[in-house]
Order: structure tokens, then sequence, then C-alpha cells
């Protein structure tokens, strides 16, 4: 898996130099933010991990709301450009960490997270990695804590290859984080943006005990 994850790495890193960051709409997700600041399900305060986060946008948000976040990504550039972008906002000292490292080998804080945040980050995990998309999120998230996903895309995209991103739906999440979590939250239409108003489902998922099926 190694050599694999090295080769897709360096392809997100070219996008970035190249500037062909079309996944990017300039801001985040009006149904993250709806979520949190409407309090529509309680979260822990604490460790916050926002994997894939590219310029930083909800990783941002999330240290705003008092989390202490670390918005992972395996591009130098994006570090940069979420660096850079951070500056433009009031954040408490001590909030907010960018990290250049690999989701499936970076070495998480001694207390893990209390909170995860996943959109469209699973949606670039190729389809025979899933188990392994969800078996980590087992081992990062502190027993008790949470992953919020925002599954998207659903109505489009791949269902097989190389090439993201993939179709998504929440039959897969089942598949792949069932064994340590429970579905504790879900809404099939949350709010959308106009720039990608296409459909989702908004869902967290409970840590629970024991942590099973380890296969990295």
């Amino acid at each position: 898996m190694a050599e694999d994850r090295k080769e897709y790495n360096e392809f997100w890193e070219k996008k970035w130099v190249a500037n062909e960051t079309y996944w990017d709409i300039g801001k985040m997700q009006v149904a993250l933010k709806e979520l949190i600041e409407e309090n529509k399900f309680p979260l822990p305060k604490g460790n916050c991990l926002v994997p894939g986060c590219g310029r930083g946008y909800d990783a941002i948000f999330f240290a705003q709301q008092g989390f202490k976040t670390i918005g992972l990504d395996v591009s130098v550039s994006a570090r940069n450009a979420a660096i850079s972008l951070a500056k433009q906002h009031d954040i408490l000292p001590g909030l907010l960490e960018f990290v250049t490292d690999d989701f499936y080998t970076f070495e998480p804080p001694a207390s893990l997270f209390q909170v995860a945040y996943d959109y469209t980050f699973l949606s670039i995990i190729k389809p025979k990695d899933r188990h392994l998309w969800g078996q980590r999120y087992a081992e990062l998230i502190s027993p008790g804590g949470y992953l919020i996903t925002l599954i998207f895309p659903i109505d489009f995209g791949a269902d097989d290859g190389n090439i993201p991103p993939f179709k998504l739906n929440i039959k897969m999440c089942h598949e792949a984080l069932d064994m340590n979590f429970t579905l504790v939250y879900e809404d099939t239409d949350p709010p959308k943006d106009p720039e990608r108003d296409s459909a989702c489902i908004m869902a967290i998922w409970k840590r629970v005990l024991p942590l099973k099926g380890s296969s990295l």
C-alpha cells in the first residue's frame, strides 16, 4: 500500500502546484456551519481532525468554534495556502495547526481526536481502500468521540477505477464504519450552497468500544 499511497499523494501535490483545484469553491459548506452553530447535534469540545483539508476552510471554522484543530493534507502547497488563509481570520493561539502528512500514517495526539470531519475526503479514497479509511478513523477517534461525514457526491462520480471523485452513498459508509462506529445522526437533505447543490447526506457516527478489525 505504501508505494500506491506515495504515487497518489504526489498526484494531489501536482494538482495544487498547477492550480487545478477545481473542487475548491472558496468557502466551507453551509451544512457544517448550521450543524455546529445551531447545535443540531451536541459535540464535545476537544481535539478535532480535518483530513484532506485543502485550503483549510473547515479547519479554520472548527478552530473558531473552540476546537483544537489539525488540518491535515498530503500537499505542501495546500498547507501553505491554508496557513495563508488562516492569517486572515481571528483564531485564538494554539487552536489551529496545519500538517502535511498521510492520513494513514501520521501520529495523532496522545488523547486522540474527539471530533473528526470528512467532506469530499472519502470521495477521493479508492473504493478498494474504503475499509482502511474506516479503520483508520477508528484508530484516530477516541472512544465516545464522533466522526462527522458530509457524504458527497451521491448523484455523480465514478463507481470504480482510479480517478476521483468516486460516487458515494450511506451504505458504503456503513460498510466501512459499522465495525467501530454507530450512526447517531442523519440528515438526508442538509442545506446546500448554490455553488454545490448536488445531493449529499450529513451523518454523524459515534466511536464505540472495543476497536475491531485492524488491517492497516
